[in-house]
């Protein structure tokens, strides 16, 4: 073979993921052993039933792929191999391949391939393991990176909690101790929290904070039992959890205490806000503290310029999507309840008992930078439009608007408290839920789908709960009504086209681009939403919809475990993206050019998308009887 060919089928190797592993003098040889072989349009390579004898990569132009001849399976582009299924069975090909458009491939004897199956575990590694493994590995891959960080790069986030409590004496007491005693017990120890314990179980924490609020301001008499001012059930973390579980936690629950417990549940200490500060290193605390203690709109408007650095600082340390995306989330949480906080200093105690809900990513804790808003009022059956809704509509006007300013923007839908269309009471959701689900209309439903992620943020969550109860229960007993939300949910429309190259959108500002949100993430959203609709599963988080689903027999466990590491691959390109476009300053989108990806998102991201839109097609046979 010529020279300069083989550095060509050379250099072409290095960029073939199934190859670049491979030492130089391997890959040498393997060129050297390369058949080329030319098809046209149209022109079959192998059918079902050949006895394959090469593992195919293709050079240029793309092929098709039908199980058993009649199925489409895959279509593939260059750099893609095909035909190795059937070589390490060591059987007949199951797939029928055809020439796309006009293909040159480069093409490995059988006896070659075997060779390089057993001399080299990375070249097997990859071919034993289909797409979807092949993405579990990647995510691995990426958190074992993140972990294996030294503390000062990661800001300490992936440090375990049992590491960082005191390694003190445990100060606690028993909730018999009358207050008195208890104040004397901390100044002589000098700690700002004690546990109280019975019987060895934590069943409460006393702080300063109790003591000044609940025992000075009021004057109460020291001889009372620390039992009646104690933190009852106080929020806990297990000693594996990491600082930024804890970080997520105390935001979440606007807290600065954290008893951290064992795995038989006992206490081990407790992990403060400052231990947690010390940690981090970044002002990812700071700003819940800012957002929880702001005084007014403009306060709350400078806290919220802070997020974009916090939020690229954590993905920068190596955090991982999901941790990330619940931080953001319990942020935008806490936006919420100060801005409706503030308004109602000002319009005076609301007439009725009320919830705050959220829909769509904050309800699902999956929010990213630029999420805009959709929340909406439930009531109590007291409520009369009449008499309280010119509270509410207020209310309503003050928190969309306060959320637009602190960088929440006005929901294109108009799916906000500040629409009287989403003020109702319990019984007039439950109503129109049930006209979703009794009635599907194929638009309707599209329409609708968040409303179906809704959670309570704020206010009387019995109110939600009841909610959210009776419509899980009557969709799960409507099948026609679920295969209504599976066909739109098969619908997304992944983003591989019939050739090599992602399917890109056409953006007028950014040009032609790869939504992530849209393309990528939306539908494995759908999908677990999909499978809860279904089967009754109340959660609204997709990962845990995922894991319900599969616990209760309908996903199969596998088919959950890649759909989870899809998402959490995509979800970490988009946060790493928006971190460079924050450093950059550069406002964040969801939307990129595929040419800013490395090789390893690339290839890793068709490898997310073959396997999205082939779990949309079970979908789609599961509960929308195959059609579309």
């Amino acid at each position: 073979m010529d020279t300069s060919l083989l550095h060509e089928i050379d250099g072409f190797l290095v960029d073939v993921p199934a190859f670049a592993a491979l030492d130089i003098a391997t890959r040498q040889t393997v060129s050297k052993q390369i058949e080329i072989s030319y098809f046209r349009r149209g022109t079959p390579i192998t059918q079902a039933g050949d006895d394959n004898q090469f593992l195919s990569i293709i050079r240029s132009g793309s092929v098709e792929l039908r199980l058993g001849g009649t199925e489409l399976h895959a279509r593939l582009g260059e750099r893609d191999c095909f035909g190795y299924p059937s070589l390490i069975r060591r059987g007949p090909a199951q797939n029928e391949a055809t020439a796309n458009e006009d293909c040159l491939l480069y093409r490995l004897p059988a006896e070659r391939f075997h060779r390089l199956w057993e001399d080299h575990p990375a070249f097997r590694h990859f071919f034993d393991l289909d797409e979807a493994g092949r993405l579990r590995r990647a995510v691995g891959s990426l958190r074992a990176e993140n972990a294996g960080s030294a503390p000062e790069e990661s800001f300490g986030t992936h440090i375990p909690l049992g590491k960082i409590v005191s390694p003190r004496v445990l100060v606690s007491c028993d909730p018999g101790l009358t207050i008195g005693d208890a104040a004397r017990m901390m100044a002589d120890q000098d700690v700002s929290v004690l546990p109280v314990l019975e019987q060895d179980a934590l069943v409460g924490i006393l702080t300063d904070k109790d003591l000044r609020r609940r025992v000075l301001a009021v004057q109460l008499d020291l001889t009372v039992p620390v039992a009646q001012v104690m933190t009852p059930d106080p929020i806990t973390a297990g000693e594996s959890q990491t600082v930024l579980d804890a970080l997520v936690a105390m935001t979440t629950h606007n807290i600065r205490h954290l008893p951290v417990v064992d795995a038989s549940n006992d206490l081990v200490g407790i992990v403060s806000s400052s231990d947690v500060l010390s940690q981090l290193g970044s002002n990812s605390f700071h700003l819940a503290r800012e957002v929880q203690t702001a005084r007014d709109l403009p306060s709350l408007v400078d806290a919220s310029a802070h997020l974009p650095r916090a939020v690229a600082g954590l993905v920068e340390a190596g955090v991982d999507a999901d941790p990330v995306a619940r931080y953001v989330s319990s942020i935008g949480e806490l936006f919420h309840r100060r801005i409706l906080a503030l308004a109602e200093q000002e319009l005076g105690p609301p007439p009725v008992p009320y919830a705050l809900v959220c829909f769509g990513s904050l309800a699902r804790s999956e929010v990213s930078l630029g999420s805009d808003q959709d929340n909406g009022f439930v009531f109590a059956e007291t409520y009369s439009r009449e008499k309280h809704d010119g509270y509410f509509a207020e209310l309503g006007r003050r928190l969309a608007d306060g959320l637009d300013s602190t960088g929440y923007r006005y929901c294109p839908g108009d799916i906000m408290a500040s629409n009287p269309e989403y003020r109702a009471t319990v019984g007039e959701w439950i109503e129109r839920f049930a006209g979703w689900i009794e009635d599907p209309d194929p638009q309707a439903i599209l329409e609708s789908g968040i409303f179906f992620d809704i959670r309570p943020v704020t206010g009387e969550a019995r109110l939600v709960e009841q909610l959210r109860t009776e419509t899980y229960q009557r969709a799960a007993k409507n099948r026609i009504f679920t295969s209504f939300v599976a066909r739109a949910a098969a619908s997304s429309a992944v983003p591989l086209g019939f050739f090599r190259n992602f399917l890109l959108e056409k953006d007028a500002v950014e040009g032609k681009v790869l939504d992530l949100k849209a393309q990528a993430i939306n539908p494995v959203i759908d999908l677990a939403r999909t499978h809860a609709i279904a089967n009754g599963i109340e959660a609204t988080n997709t990962v845990e919809r995922l894991r319900a689903a599969s616990d209760a027999g309908a996903l199969d466990k596998e088919a959950a475990r890649d759909l989870a590491a899809c998402f959490e691959f995509v979800r970490d390109v988009r946060f790493r993206h928006q971190a460079a476009q924050i450093r950059r300053g550069e406002c964040p989108s969801n939307k990129l050019d595929p040419a800013e990806l490395s090789r390893f998102d690339r290839e890793h991201l068709r490898d997310a998308f073959k396997l999205i839109r082939a779990e949309l097609d079970r979908l789609r046979t599961a509960y929308a009887g195959g059609l579309t």
